[in-house]
């Protein structure tokens, strides 16, 4: 089911719900408990019991494999999404590693990549870890092996010796690779061989996508080994056994292999073990579907046993439990009950520890760091991340609608003034400073006659050029102020202080020039002037201007007047670039220039002087 699609829950219901739980399964279980030890009926209170227990070992290996599942998806999220490269060795090791001390239970975590190599980390069972990668060879040649061999110590790991051979194993052909490749969902394997050697485990592969391409299959597996001694630990019955079959009645694990030896199929144990020979009686009588069934056993006598489907491929859990076991006195089954009623109070804990800490405490703390993400300005790194409850799932819903009309709002103004108005630094109010700033005004020559010529076809060329010079103002820190048809005016020095703001311009000015020379013209006629750029510095009002209802962040003021009018005086005397003589003072000569001599500006009594920045000759 896709994530979007998940059943939304009230938060008030789901605590009404699990609180009620709580209450009645704890009151049903003790007092059905009570009344079956009470009244001798021990055929049912073994049959509750057997019910209990095999519910509480479904789910434990139920949780086991979904934390393989898990740990599948965040090795495949991190790959898919960039955050690491595959190739990348010490990040990709600092994840593997990770995620393997994190989980006891898996034994591999790997990477299969498209090209045969592969990468893993392996817990040993002597209680190391190897980080062993396998090099790509050449058809028929061996394929080069490293083994890196750690020791865990107290917080921390101590590497002990790296060994460098060959390899047999091809990691392409290996089943899990195969099968993950092949697949759009999660595929389970049963394996025999894995790098390491000779290691039966269940294997869970992910295929690797990047911009539609394979990259490779992530691998996390749990040897069959450990499987068994996972069942072994668990707080089953004595005298009972729990088994784990795969397809065909294959044994994937047991909690009690026979004399030492774990048969490969339910049938092939050896009579002397009555327990599972009694289980392969029940599941032959009972070839499909969950059953539980009282079997006679001449050596053990009754034994209840259950079948149940685990939620992974064709898997079968099966739990055989010999009525003797809770045959015993009646006031001996008395005195248990307080220590019953205290294993179902702790199961309930436990149960309400995990599911608010699923259904609440992550939820809540993904949207914490969502919000900190908008704090921050950092609008690309909000998403959304359903859950089932339809109050935190709005949220976060409402929290990326935000982060969406953010982003778009400063499409419209400069970043620079966005982030501090977001952070309250700037009041959306009208006001201003004066400060010194140097101001840029650049348009295409002939636009009009362009118009008239192309009609809407001007478009794509007004575009590239107003995309240019964006870039070329934005690369030496300017910011776009405004566009004016087919013109652009940028400022420099405010509102972030830049103490070369006109040798910047300057820069930016050359810039956009040559970006345009280095483009086909725009007609023929439009050849040899490409742009005009007027550049002036001096001190203006830069803020907020406007009315209360409606503001502007931009500067105004004789010094930009005469930055715009300069963009005429360009025209008039057959050049591309005109700077004033205040802006060339301010460069300190750090630009290549060519005096235009004086101009008489609108709106200034006194001549101008004007400068042209002179252009690179281009390399023979």
């Amino acid at each position: 089911m896709s994530a979007d699609f998940l059943p939304r829950v009230k938060m008030g219901r789901v605590v009404t719900a699990l609180l009620l739980l709580a209450v009645i399964s704890t009151a049903g279980l003790v007092h059905l408990i009570w009344q079956r030890t009470a009244s001798a009926n021990v055929d049912n209170v073994v049959a509750a019991l057997d019910a209990q227990s095999t519910g509480a070992v479904r789910n434990e290996l139920a949780s086991q494999l979904a934390l393989v599942s898990s740990t599948a998806e965040i090795v495949r999220s991190v790959f898919f999404q960039g955050a690491i490269k595959p190739d990348d060795e010490v990040k990709r090791e600092f994840l593997f590693l990770s995620l393997l001390r994190e989980q006891p239970a898996i034994a591999w975590i790997g990477f299969g990549f498209r090209d045969g190599r592969f990468f893993g980390s392996h817990a040993a069972s002597d209680g190391r870890i190897e980080m062993i990668e396998i090099g790509k060879a050449a058809p028929g040649a061996p394929r080069a092996l490293r083994r890196d061999r750690y020791k865990p110590i107290p917080g921390d790991i101590f590497f002990e010796e790296r060994v460098k051979t060959e390899s047999a194993y091809v990691t392409e052909g290996s089943p899990w690779y195969r099968k993950g490749k092949d697949s759009t969902d999660p595929a389970w394997t049963v394996v025999d061989i894995l790098p390491s050697g000779f290691e039966p485990s269940i294997v869970l592969s992910k295929r690797v996508e990047a911009f539609g391409r394979l990259e490779g299959v992530v691998m996390v597996a749990v040897s069959l080994r450990q499987l068994s001694l996972t069942l072994q630990d668990l707080n089953i019955p004595s005298e009972s056994k729990v088994y784990v079959l795969g397809r065909d009645d294959v044994v994937l694990a047991t909690s009690g292999p026979s004399d030492g030896v774990m048969a490969a199929h339910l049938a092939d144990f050896p009579k002397t073990d009555t327990l599972s020979a009694a289980v392969a009686s029940a599941r032959k009588a009972n070839p499909r579907g969950a059953f539980r069934t009282l079997q006679q056993s001449d050596a053990i006598g009754p034994v209840f046993i259950s079948s149940n489907a685990l939620p992974f491929e064709d898997w079968r859990l099966l739990t055989a439990i010999p009525r003797s076991t809770f045959a015993g006195d009646i006031d001996e089954n008395t005195k248990r009950v307080l220590f019953i009623i205290a294993g179902i109070a702790l199961l309930a804990a436990v149960t309400a520890i995990v599911f608010a800490r699923l259904l609440f405490a992550r939820p809540l703390a993904r949207l914490a760091q969502q919000l900190h993400a908008v704090e921050c300005f950092e609008l690309g790194a909000v998403s959304h991340t359903p859950t089932m409850l339809a109050e935190l799932n709005d949220f976060s819903v409402a929290l990326k609608r935000m982060s969406s009309g953010l982003s778009a709002f400063a499409r419209f103004m400069p970043l620079d003034v966005v982030r501090p108005l977001v952070d309250g630094g700037i009041e959306p109010k009208p006001g201003g400073k004066l400060t010194d700033i140097t101001v840029l005004f650049a348009d295409l020559p002939g636009f009009t006659e362009m118009t008239e010529e192309l009609g809407a076809g001007v478009e794509p060329h007004l575009t590239r050029f107003l995309t240019l010079s964006i870039a070329a103002i934005h690369a030496e820190g300017g910011t776009v102020d405004k566009f004016i048809g087919d013109a652009v005016m940028a400022i420099w020095n405010a509102p972030n202080d830049e103490p070369d703001h006109a040798l910047r311009a300057c820069r930016a000015a050359a810039a956009i020039r040559d970006a345009m020379h280095a483009m086909p013209p725009l007609a023929p006629h439009h050849d040899t002037v490409r742009v005009r750029i007027g550049i002036n510095s001096g001190t203006a009002l830069v803020g907020n201007i406007g009315s209360a209802e409606r503001l502007s962040y931009t500067a105004i003021g004789d010094a930009v007047n005469l930055a715009s009018r300069l963009v005429g005086v360009a025209k008039d005397n057959g050049v591309e670039i005109v700077l004033s003589g205040e802006t060339l003072e301010r460069t300190c000569g750090r630009v290549d220039t060519r005096s235009l001599g004086e101009a008489m500006v609108r709106g200034k009594s006194q001549p101008v002087p004007i400068f042209t920045l002179e252009r690179k000759s281009a390399p023979a």
